[in-house]
């Protein structure tokens, strides 16, 4: 009986360190803003104390920060419905926050009166949630303007990925952009932070990095913007300064008398970057009143209004002078993105504070002899979600955005969190609808959508799943395994950065950008791809054993051709020995009586690596290409080629 104690009370003091580790981890990564790994610690705590309030609020918090909109609302209903003692008033604010970011504007008032009914009456949130019942009864009004026709499209793969893109300039057929995308490869953090680089992209095809050095290495390189004269091109490099904290400054330069971008960068002067503080998101601009160029930047530096404001400096006979701030905008919050229109002498901006349909809105002010009335852009051009950096072109029918709104690509499809993605705005005058008009309208745009998922067996042939170098069981003459298919597709997926990392090094910058893009292609578009139509295709299989059908499944396994034909056969049917315990032990075995009947009939057909394309490398000593290249992980796969 003693011994039964002791244990139990050494059990009960493991999980207690176990639940402290885990939630000191949680505070220690949100402290360093890294909200994606603190929510994943506070989700382990959780586990260990299911019934801890703190430990929801906490995974809440987190997953707010990281914009996992969907799960942080769903914490945060546990949280108020659980919270009598109201330990966590600020709860009822923050799920007032993401009802708006959903749209759903009643439920927000509603969760921002509760808040309003515990604080007093003179608290700042007391002030902003009030701001907020304001800004969603207009919201439920909000409506796009009668006089015009306005389409917002999302940039297709060519241009986006689930990594961020955003900072958009157009400039003629160029659309210049940043993409947050690239592997730090000095990093010594762990794992690997990513860096920002400038890309354009000529018609809206593929994004390709900037050439002539624009990009610096190791270091983001974002926020494009072109003096009017064209002579200059300013942009920010930033830096990590902790962990995930970054500190930017503005950077120029300048063509030469030949009309070429001189090599070296420059940083701008100290009274713009300041020392210690950030200057970013820089928009050059002409001032038709003032007659001069003026650089608007968002700062945190001293003497402003909020976290992040909009400041603006005029240039003086080739100096720009003190920065202002540029008060008329700017609130105790962030205002953000600025972009000034010259043609219609607009500052276009991103603020979180004035009253607007979500998280972060777009807004307008005009410029003359003095500045006029903010306006909200209103639905669609805004969203419930973030909508950033508004570019409009040169001919005013089109504008360009970056937003985190629905059908961007998700970095972490299961949260639906991250990032942010560009989209374009398309301006179309409304015609008189009392004039009769005999020519027909023309048909509306075609919209590319991603397409459905097949709905029989056959629609998936051949269904392509790919593997690792030598996986699964390296080094072995085995000609069977014990591991599903999920298990190696797990970690092969995880080393997608691995693979970009291996394949590019030596490359010079534009051959490594269109690399990195080639093997995510790969990873994002092929491997996990296949995943996704192995589950489909399983839950079709299931649906036909279960209305009588006799099934075969036919599997063909195919390797590249680094080792010799003797052992490439046996990889081939460990391979297939995967797929198919993958089938096996798919929903706790669900197959496996069909398997025994003989209703499900799983039949394989190894190639080995005789049906290797030719350019695929058979050279141990080139790992870059044997390995590392897609035209190599193509060749590294099972396929189901025929159903019976």
């Amino acid at each position: 009986m003693y011994l039964l104690i002791l244990v139990a009370l050494c059990s009960q003091d493991l999980s207690a360190q176990s639940l402290k580790a885990f939630e000191k981890a949680g505070d220690k990564a949100f402290a360093a803003k890294d909200f994606y790994t603190a929510y994943s610690y506070y989700f382990n705590a959780g586990q260990k104390a299911p019934e801890e309030i703190r430990l929801w609020y906490k995974q809440a918090d987190a997953a707010r920060n990281f914009n996992a909109y969907e799960l942080a609302e769903d914490l945060f209903e546990k949280v108020v419905a659980a919270d009598t003692a109201q330990r966590f008033p600020l709860a009822w604010f923050r799920l007032g926050q993401l009802r708006k970011v959903a749209g759903n504007y009643s439920e927000a008032i509603a969760a921002f009166s509760s808040f309003l009914a515990a604080q007093p009456e003179d608290n700042y949130l007391s002030l902003w949630a009030k701001e907020e019942i304001e800004a969603c009864k207009w919201a439920l009004s909000a409506a796009p303007p009668e006089d015009l026709t306005i389409r917002v499209e999302h940039l297709d793969k060519r241009i986006n990925t689930p990594y961020s893109e955003f900072g958009p300039l157009p400039a003629g057929d160029t659309l210049y952009y940043s993409s947050y995308r690239y592997e730090f490869s000095e990093d010594k953090h762990r794992p690997k932070r990513k860096l920002s680089k400038l890309l354009q992209s000529i018609n809206l095809n593929r994004g390709r990095l900037v050439p002539r050095g624009f990009n610096i290495a190791d270091k983001h390189t974002a926020h494009a913007t072109i003096s009017p004269d064209a002579q200059r091109f300013y942009f920010t490099v930033c830096e990590y300064v902790s962990d995930n904290d970054i500190r930017c400054q503005i950077y120029y330069r300048e063509k030469d008398r030949r009309g070429r971008w001189k090599r070296e960068p420059k940083p701008m002067e100290s009274n713009i970057n300041v020392p210690g503080y950030t200057a970013t998101q820089p928009s050059i601009g002409y001032d038709s009143v003032l007659q001069k160029q003026v650089l608007y930047f968002v700062s945190d530096r001293p003497g402003g209004k909020g976290k992040l404001d909009i400041w603006f400096t005029v240039l003086e006979e080739e100096k720009f002078a003190e920065p202002v701030n540029l008060d008329q905008v700017n609130t105790p919050e962030n205002e953000i993105t600025p972009f000034f229109d010259d043609r219609n002498q607009v500052l276009y901006f991103s603020s979180d504070r004035h009253p607007g349909l979500g998280g972060y809105d777009i807004f307008r002010i005009e410029k003359a002899e003095n500045w006029g009335n903010i306006e909200n852009l209103g639905p669609p051009v805004n969203s419930s979600f973030n909508d950033l950096y508004y570019a409009p072109s040169e001919n005013g029918k089109t504008a360009w955005l970056s937003s985190n709104r629905p059908g961007s690509f998700y970095l972490d499809p299961n949260n639906k969190a991250c990032c942010y993605d560009l989209w374009r705005v398309f301006y179309e005058e409304k015609k008189d609808s009392t004039v009769t008009d005999t020519v027909p309208p023309p048909p509306p745009p075609e919209v590319t959508e991603e397409p459905e998922l097949p709905t029989t067996l056959e629609e998936f042939l051949p269904l392509k799943l790919y593997f690792d170098n030598d996986e699964p069981d390296r080094r072995t003459r085995r000609r069977t395994t014990r591991k599903t298919y999920v298990s190696t597709f797990d970690k092969y997926y995880q080393r997608k950065s691995e693979y970009i990392r291996r394949f590019t090094e030596g490359m010079d910058e534009e051959a490594a950008s269109d690399a990195a893009l080639a093997i995510e292609a790969f990873f994002d578009e092929e491997l996990k791809k296949g995943m996704d139509h192995l589950n489909r295709f399983s839950e079709i299989l299931l649906q036909r054993l279960e209305n009588g059908d006799t099934v075969e499944i036919v599997l063909k396994g195919f390797t590249s051709p680094r080792a010799e034909t003797d052992y490439n056969d046996r990889l081939a049917l460990r391979r297939i020995s995967c797929v198919r315990n993958q089938f096996q032990q798919w929903r706790d075995g669900i197959f496996e009586k069909y398997l025994s009947s003989g209703q499900l009939i799983i039949s394989e057909a190894p190639f080995g690596e005789t049906m290797v394309s030719a350019p695929v490398s058979d050279d141990l000593k080139d790992e870059r290409n044997s390995i590392y290249s897609v035209e190599a992980s193509r060749e590294r796969r099972v396929e189901i080629v025929e159903v019976k």
